[in-house]
């Protein structure tokens, strides 16, 4: 499930039988709770809208929805378990689902490995078969309607979708699906049946293997521009699958398989891979889940006491964002004010039993403690970067190392393809160095390498001198920027199977590149300008789409361009973060944050709609800073004061971790930036550290790489 929040006011404490405890998340139908049954079994309740509810044609086809899902069982659904549909207002309980979507796994940890896909795609595809024999249509199968558990995934939310169609919330515009995900017929208007769920299906698998969705990115218009007349980009989907994906994503609904066969044929091909159930997932997927799962509060025990009266009660704390990882706490709440409560009556209401001073110290959280998992000899020259359970990092001597994240094994080392610092790239089964191609590490022998994820074989290297001085990959090319002399730079494509060259585009001097769907985004300066420009470039072609100014956002160079969650971020030299649609480089917002030094710390990091930065004031050693913004207006949502910072923040189970030069890596609660402690890595020396699954994998300067875990 999706970070759990705390109730707001005007949320419902009780419905039906059900004790609410928190807010799971919310879209176009209601909200959905997190609560809990009088036997403490835990369930997602989703609350109809109000502008809903109030329509009677939708009360009428919830009803018969209602009881249609109630139909619906199967390994692979979460079963409808309570449904009020004539209440106030309507809701629908289905069984809570311990896990994480498929959106926030691959947000948090990437495309999912080959194996996992394929029997991803068939328990989905049986879970459909369920949905279908029960008379319901999904019509809305998406990456967050999946719930990845570590038995196996479910599906979700069916049940609403038919019922909302025809309401005042669909004639006055908004649509009842999701961009990329919805079949071309739904778009039109057309009828909608199972195919359309099997549309969607092929659109999932597309995105679990890849993740992007395979019709590219951009406006809602755009996308379904593509999606109705376009062909989908299946590069990176495995060889075996792509073809099912693609027959599943077919314009025309009758030449879509049926789900009938796509069980049996999913399920065949799957019989070679771990089945669903424990191992199914990647190991750091797995242990996130499993260290974040929320457990129910038992029912409270009703205690009736007498007490003087002791004034009006304090007001509400200030409001913490829960994520998975404090979710139990969240949970826990009511069963806690219960405990306290009690205790208050008895005791007087004094918080101190005995007045005298003493604090409950048990009540304080222990600081975090570092508990060491493995040591592996090599020193990465960058943080480490992981996919699919194996850790990947050049060292200072030139040497790309492939570590197994779990054991710390060595699975390959590669010589003499290092050599461009932080300039690696990892996307489907290949990685992507800047390196050399001999031992003089002179730039006229630089190259541009692929090897293979799985053995570290050198596949190509690009052979022209090429430096790695930015990258960015997509699709089926990569791309970077050559600065061919003090005036002008060149952006380049490479084929990603072959390393040669696609297409190049002269510019002016390059000063930051990405690249999102299918189009390649980069800074330049010009003399025949007055400032940077954004520039937007065909992915395919290279020719350019357009051109915007980026002067009034960002004094100076960039020190980073991202495109996050379909907005186009960009950190400047002076500090200022900057947000754009990427789709004409219109300016969002632009925010200064007072800070000077992102050397090494300029990627933001955004989720549930929080962009989180940290840098330093200067480059003297002044203190640093961790800031998150609203990610819709850039308002400042709290800041942090730090020693100075050395990394990018790292967002894992609703903690912000920031390694510092003094060698700590600093705990902040996401919510709010409140310090959770900090753990030593290195003596006072800028450590090498990432943070994935509630792990950390550091160098602290000795000659090696650490994996440990952070408990309190």
């Amino acid at each position: 499930m999706e970070p759990c929040a705390p109730l707001e006011a005007g949320d419902p404490e009780q419905l039906g039988p059900y004790r609410i405890a928190g807010r799971l998340g919310g879209g176009g139908m209601g909200q959905v709770f997190l609560a809990s049954s009088p036997g403490g079994r835990a369930v997602a309740v989703k609350v109809v809208r109000a502008e809903l509810a109030e329509d009677a044609g939708f009360r009428r086809r919830f009803v018969r929805e209602v009881e249609a899902a109630r139909r619906v069982s199967g390994p692979f659904t979460a079963a409808v378990v309570d449904a009020d549909p004539d209440g106030t207002p309507p809701w629908l309980a289905t069984e809570y689902v311990p896990g994480l979507s498929l959106k926030a796994a691959i947000d948090a940890h990437g495309a999912l490995p080959d194996g996992t896909v394929r029997s991803l795609g068939a328990a989905l595809a049986e879970a459909l078969e369920s949905v279908h024999a029960a008379g319901v249509v999904h019509r809305d199968l998406k990456p967050s309607n999946v719930l990845l558990g570590a038995d196996g995934p479910r599906l979700i939310d069916f049940g609403i979708a038919l019922a909302s169609e025809g309401t005042r919330l669909t004639v006055t515009g908004a649509m009842v699906g999701t961009p990329g995900f919805m079949s071309p017929e739904q778009l039109r208007g057309g009828a909608v049946g199972p195919p359309s769920d099997v549309f969607a299906l092929g659109a999932v698998l597309a995105y679990a293997a890849t993740g992007a969705g395979p019709f590219g990115g951009g406006s809602v218009h755009a996308l379904n521009y593509r999606v109705v007349h376009g062909a989908p980009d299946l590069t990176g989907v495995p060889p075996g699958l792509a073809d099912v994906v693609a027959r599943c994503l077919d314009k025309d609904p009758g030449r879509r398989p049926s789900v009938p066969a796509l069980v049996e044929e999913l399920g065949r091909a799957s019989l070679a891979w771990p089945p669903v159930g424990a191992g199914w997932l990647p190991e750091p997927l797995t242990t996130e889940i499993t260290r974040t799962v929320p457990a129910p509060p038992p029912a409270p025990t009703a205690v009736v006491v007498t007490a003087p009266y002791q004034g009006p009660p304090p007001g509400p704390a200030p409001r913490r964002l829960l994520t998975r990882g404090r979710a139990l706490t969240g949970l826990a709440a009511v069963t806690v004010l219960v405990t306290v409560a009690t205790t208050l009556l008895l005791t007087g209401g004094e918080p101190d039993a005995d007045r005298k001073g003493r604090t409950d110290r048990a009540a304080e959280p222990s600081p975090p403690v570092l508990k060491q998992l493995w040591t592996y000899p090599g020193d990465p020259a960058w943080p480490p970067q992981i996919k699919d359970g194996t850790l990947y990092f050049g060292d200072g001597d030139g040497v790309i190392h492939a570590v197994d994240a779990r054991t710390g094994d060595a699975r390959w080392t590669r010589d003499r393809a290092w050599g461009g610092g932080n300039s690696m790239i990892i996307a489907g089964r290949r990685v992507y160095v800047g390196g050399y191609a001999d031992s003089s590490r002179d730039s006229d022998s630089s190259r541009v390498f692929a090897l293979d994820t799985g053995s570290g074989r050198r596949l190509w290297e690009h052979p022209d001198g090429t430096l790695l001085l930015g990258e960015a990959q997509s699709g089926r090319h990569m791309y970077l920027f050559h600065r061919s002399d003090s005036r002008k730079s060149l952006v380049y494509a490479l084929n990603t199977g072959t390393g040669k060259r696609a297409w190049s585009h002269e510019a002016g001097i390059v000063w930051e590149m990405t690249a999102h769907g299918n189009v390649v985004y980069y800074v330049a300066s010009s003399y025949d300008e007055p400032g940077p420009q954004l520039h937007a470039l065909n992915a395919d072609t290279g020719k350019r789409l357009w051109k915007a100014p980026f002067a009034n956002d960002l004094a100076g160079r960039p020190e980073s361009l991202n495109v996050i969650g379909g907005v186009l971020y960009g950190i400047g030299e002076d500090g200022t973060v900057s947000a754009r649609d990427p789709g004409n480089g219109a300016p969002l917002w632009n925010t200064p944050t007072g800070l000077r030094d992102f050397s090494d710390s300029g990627l933001p990091v955004v989720s549930g709609g929080v962009v989180y930065v940290s840098g330093n004031a200067d480059t003297q050693g002044n203190k640093g800073q961790a800031v998150a913004f609203n990610a819709k207006t850039g308002a400042v949502l709290w800041r942090r004061e730090l020693p100075q910072v050395s990394s990018s923040p790292t967002l894992s189970s609703g903690t912000v971790y920031v390694a510092t030069k003094t060698g700590e890596l600093h705990l902040l609660n996401a919510g709010d930036g409140t310090s959770l402690g900090k753990v030593q890595l290195a003596d006072d020396r800028d450590p090498t550290a990432l943070v994935s699954g509630g792990v950390v994998y550091f160098s602290a300067g000795d000659g090696h790489l650490r994996a440990a875990t952070i408990t309190h």
